[in-house]
């Protein structure tokens, strides 16, 4: 019966393919600080995020987590040819017999790549657990913008402005809150250990937006910033319901290691749950797989990992993502914990992420402060950043 029901959980998981889902944001339990990894070490409050299969083995009788925090990576360079443009668009349109302004606003424009884009993300969630079961309100956000240009055609003021206003940039974002009810179920598999399986059933609300503007408005003679961008993600907004499943497995290893191991997969929004924006654009969330482990080295050194099973296609059309990322947690003190970790994404060449935390309070009550900092840099504002930023707080209670 064990077996028959592992290796179920295991071929659902392992079924799901992705077409339009979302990131697989770090939300809480101090994952940000360990690379974005949280699979395998959540059992309190925060699993009916990351892995209903934790609340199996929940240590507390009653946890609570509330959590904030909030990303943008520009590492894409969209937002430095919006400035890159609206400069050149500003410098022809003050004096449009000037050749030189009109190959400079050509070339500002061939510079733009289809690939060039720009992500934001932003959470905020109250996770409550008690026993094997977990509530709460759990809140993400994902926005994008990706760029359409043609070629400037320069024979002519009147040919200059009909392929300016042929420049478009597209801004996709939706906010979804899920309201979850999970339990977690704990068997004794003798000396191989203990599995815990995991099921949520939730409730979603998501508010869609996306949005087409002129890059270039030829009849004001304005054109978009980097900061127009973000300011789009909330615009034309419409909100519906739905409902989600995820499914978890946690195995935490028998003492036929020779240090505590936990491995860990989730397969979420398993129902591809869909929300459509006033325009009619529908944003699928698609069903997200992900692995991980943990291990207790040391009595005061963990060490964790995740990776995105399959690659999910977010809301910037062409561009996926697929998350590897990991770190350590140091916790010298039962009121002291630091952590060190970093992440790369296997499905887009870039530089990546470092990342660091530390948790201080008493054991009842902790404040766990985690952030990310991208290795690259890029401009945002006509202002110098790392390709990549993050920042998350979480204030934590456990009876």
């Amino acid at each position: 019966m064990l077996k028959r029901s592992v290796v179920a959980a295991v071929v659902v998981l392992g079924l799901c393919e992705s077409g339009h889902a979302l990131e697989f944001q770090a939300v809480g339990n101090g994952s940000l600080g360990v690379g974005g990894a949280g699979v395998a070490r959540s059992d309190g409050a925060m699993s009916p995020y990351w892995n209903p299969a934790g609340l199996a083995f929940a240590k507390k009788s009653v946890t609570v987590s509330l959590t904030a925090g909030a990303g943008l990576q520009p590492d894409k360079k969209l937002a430095e040819d919006m400035d890159n443009m609206s400069k050149a668009y500003d410098a022809w349109n003050n004096n449009q017999a000037d050749a030189t302004a009109q190959t400079n606003l050509a070339d500002a424009v061939a510079n733009v790549s289809p690939t060039d884009n720009l992500r934001a993300t932003a959470d905020a969630a109250l996770g409550v657990q008690v026993k094997q079961f977990g509530f709460g309100v759990f809140g993400t956000f994902e926005g994008g913008a990706v760029p359409h240009t043609v070629p400037v055609d320069t024979s002519s003021i009147n040919a200059i402005n009909t392929t300016l206003s042929q420049e478009t940039v597209t801004t996709r974002g939706i906010a979804l809150i899920e309201a979850p009810v999970s339990y977690g179920y704990l068997m004794d598999v003798g000396k191989l250990g203990h599995v815990g399986l995991g099921v949520t059933g939730k409730y979603l609300y998501g508010e869609a937006t996306s949005t087409t503007s002129q890059i270039f408005d030829t009849a004001t003679g304005t054109s978009i910033s980097s900061k127009d961008l973000t300011k789009d993600l909330s615009k034309n907004r419409n909100g519906s319901s739905s409902w989600g499943v995820d499914l978890g497995a946690m195995w935490k290893m028998g003492s036929f290691l020779p240090v505590p191991v936990t491995v860990a997969m989730v397969g979420k929004y398993l129902n591809s749950p869909s929300f459509k924006a006033k325009n009619g654009d529908k944003i699928t969330v698609d069903p997200q797989v992900r692995a991980g482990f943990s291990a207790e080295l040391l009595s005061w050194l963990d060490l964790v990992g995740d990776v995105d099973v399959i690659k999910n296609t977010t809301l910037v059309p062409g561009l996926k993502s697929q998350k590897l990322g990991g770190g350590a947690e140091f916790h010298p003190f039962e009121s002291l914990k630091f952590r060190a970790g970093g992440y790369t994404d296997l499905a887009e060449s870039g530089s990546g992420a470092v990342t660091a935390g530390f948790s201080v309070g008493a054991p009842f009550l902790f404040l766990d402060i985690d952030g990310a900092y991208g290795l690259g840099s890029v401009r945002y504002d006509n202002h110098s950043y790392p390709s990549e930023g993050k920042v998350q707080c979480s204030l934590n209670m456990a009876f």
